[in-house]
């Protein structure tokens, strides 16, 4: 009935008594903790002990630290806008081995409820920035300027459903499926009307939300998903292509994360 108590490690400790905290309404976003010392002297741990603690609740995008002196400095609840669920599924579907078909249809299931809800909503200049992405993934010249580009359309249409989960969802399941898009491209006979077929698909889309067509923005999404599947990356993992190292894949994420925080 009972197991044997593992002994937890202090950091841990600290980690389960601040999410406790944050869970309970005591700390919340934009809180701003108690300097280090006290923090240390108030859980009776060493400072060393508080450091690896903080460090993975930042990692987890719990809190953020924030370097230099005065007011605006230490930490405080809440992440910096990057989204920690990405690497998370990415690590998750890595360890699992999920099938890549698995993570199509949950991306396709989620996307065109996000079409649905995007072509339904009144956003001021909605269609405007789903254009302006279409028509910078028409000159893309690179893949993984392209792959980012196409990330930044499907972020934007869930943040245009009103769903506030979605964005954070669709940028874990874009993330995880990257490294087989990364893997795709290079193989494609003809890329430029590869690119072009996509470019299409992406602007049937943002017409379709922009008409407020929600029924044929679904099926535009849908489309395209599939197509996407069916006709680049099956026949990739059939051929076997070599994937990208895993420094890479890491090195791509914070490139992406790079380019957030600009444009925020």
């Amino acid at each position: 009935m009972f197991n044997p108590v593992r002994p937890r490690r202090t950091s841990e400790e600290i980690i389960l008594q601040i999410q406790q905290a944050i869970l309970e309404g005591h700390l919340g976003s934009g809180d701003l903790l108690p300097s280090e010392r006290d923090l240390a002297e108030s859980f009776n741990v060493s400072r060393s002990a508080l450091r690896e603690a903080l460090r993975v609740l930042e990692a987890m995008g719990a809190v953020t630290a924030r370097r230099g002196v005065g007011p605006q400095s230490g930490t405080i609840v809440g992440g910096t806008g990057e989204n920690p669920l990405s690497i998370l599924l990415l690590l998750f579907v890595r360890l699992r081995d999920v099938p890549l078909v698995d993570l199509m249809e949950t991306r396709e299931a989620l996307e065109t409820l996000n079409a649905r809800r995007a072509a339904a909503a009144t956003v001021p200049d909605r269609a405007h920035e789903l254009r302006e992405l279409v028509a910078a993934m028409d000159t893309a010249t690179d893949f993984h300027t392209f792959q980012a580009l196409d990330t930044e359309f499907h972020v934007a249409v869930a943040r245009h459903s009103g769903n506030s989960l979605s964005p954070l969802f669709m940028e874990a399941l874009r993330e995880a499926i990257g490294r087989e898009m990364l893997r795709a491209f290079p193989t494609l006979p003809n890329w430029v009307a590869d690119r072009s077929r996509l470019v299409s698909e992406h602007a049937s889309i943002a017409t379709a939300i922009a008409n407020g067509d929600g029924e044929a923005a679904a099926a535009a999404v849908a489309a395209h998903i599939h197509g996407f599947y069916t006709r680049i990356l099956e026949p990739s993992i059939e051929a076997g292509a070599a994937p990208p190292t895993a420094s890479s894949e890491v090195a791509e994420l914070a490139r992406t994360a790079q380019r957030r925080r600009r444009v925020s």
